[in-house]
């Protein structure tokens, strides 16, 4: 079974709405807020941690605004988070934090047993219930069909997400991929015969334009006072900037994976883990471009379009020889000192990862892609006041 996130925009347009989607919304934060302080103090007394069904045995009927759905939802979202926490610091990442920010709302999370669509007349029409707090009956737009079961809505600010629970369609893998991310080059694909290379420059210039912005905001905020309506007014355009970097980043990491499935349809996907450990090693700017690498979102991508990406370990997979097995450092391009191999220096690291996750070694081999294609995530380029009779020069390829 896989499941399928629908996302619509939504808020309220009644006085009643606004009170309800409020208060909701303020509980839903103070049940987060007190299990933080509880767990802090059971931490600084040394306590045992509580367990799922002590917290659910704590909370009921504490928070009458919040559906006791929704309530035991957050819960476990909360016992989730620890217990993550927990494992982290016990295989040694010390910098590992349990939840301690405190909130003034947070979104809503509600079951299929609590939130639910109806029709009436002729319209679908789905209610959600937050206790003594009301209901919420919102009318879905036309366009958001199902796609399965209903398992979970998650009522957020100006958004609505319904979770659609979908068997997993047959799928026919007769090709396998390896697949290196990156940051200048996105995605490098290959099937042994055919390279695919997918710049990342949109990507690393979204994140940059990110930083550079927070950093600003963050620095003016400072100069003012906590809650005034100039601290107010400048984390209002913080969050509208994150939220469109948010959706940048997601739109080009969407289209970047498409192109994969186009030269790859239903193929078993090997991609080379994710792992922070290397911005230890480099300086101040690379470190900040590797940290802030979308990886794990192009994986989930692929996990869902592609026929499942299985992760394997990608140590010294763009350092060694795919042909002699001859292992040194290059920058962009790889050229091998002893069989004199050159090529770009991602397409080592995908070949590598193909032959591990099928052999589980980094065996050399004559077998190497002949055809390497470049494109771009975006499907438009801007303009640059040069015309060029050659069509789209991100689009190309080469033999």
């Amino acid at each position: 079974m896989s499941y399928r996130t629908v996302a619509f925009n939504w808020l309220p347009r009644t006085k009643a709405q606004w009170n309800t989607f409020t208060q909701a919304r303020q509980e839903a934060a103070a049940l987060w807020n007190a299990m933080v302080l509880r767990h802090a103090r059971i931490r600084r007394l040394g306590w045992r941690f509580p367990t799922k069904a002590r917290w659910d045995w704590w909370v009921k009927r504490r928070f009458p605004n919040l559906h006791s759905q929704s309530a035991q939802h957050i819960v476990g979202e909360f016992d989730e988070a620890v217990r993550s926490a927990q494992q982290l610091r016990k295989n040694g990442q010390d910098e590992a934090r349990y939840p301690h920010r405190l909130l003034h709302y947070r979104d809503i999370p509600y079951t299929n047993q609590a939130g639910r669509v109806v029709t009436r007349e002729g319209e679908r029409l789905l209610i959600l219930p937050n206790g003594k707090a009301g209901k919420l009956v919102v009318r879905l737009p036309d366009g958001v069909q199902p796609l399965g079961r209903l398992v979970e809505i998650r009522l957020a600010y100006g958004k609505i997400m319904l979770v659609y629970e979908t068997p997993d369609p047959p799928t026919n893998t007769e090709t396998t991929v390896g697949i290196d991310l990156g940051v200048n080059t996105l995605i490098a694909a290959t099937d042994g015969q055919t390279a695919l290379l997918i710049s990342g420059r949109a990507a690393k210039a979204t994140v940059q334009w990110r930083n550079k912005c927070l950093a600003g905001l963050v620095k003016r905020q400072s100069k003012h006072q906590r809650g005034s309506r100039r601290y107010k007014r400048l984390q209002k355009r913080k969050f509208k900037m994150l939220d469109k970097a948010l959706h940048r980043v997601k739109d080009i990491t969407h289209k970047a994976t498409r192109k994969v499935k186009a030269i790859f349809p239903q193929a078993q996907v090997y991609v080379g883990k994710p792992f922070n450990s290397a911005a230890q090693k480099v300086g101040r700017v690379a470190a900040q471009q590797v940290s802030s690498a979308c990886n794990r979102k192009i994986i989930d991508q692929l996990n869902y379009k592609m026929a499942g990406a299985l992760e394997v370990s990608e140590t010294y997979s763009s350092q060694t020889c795919p042909v002699c097995g001859c292992r040194h450092k290059c920058r962009r391009t790889y050229a091998c000192h002893q069989c004199g191999y050159t090529v770009p220096r991602d397409v080592v690291g995908a070949v590598n990862i193909l032959r591990l996750g099928m052999y589980g070694s980094l065996a050399p081999s004559r077998n190497v892609p002949t055809r390497i294609i470049f494109l771009r995530p975006t499907k438009y380029l801007r303009p640059t006041g040069r015309s060029s009779s050659g069509g789209h020069p991100g689009n190309s390829s080469c033999k």
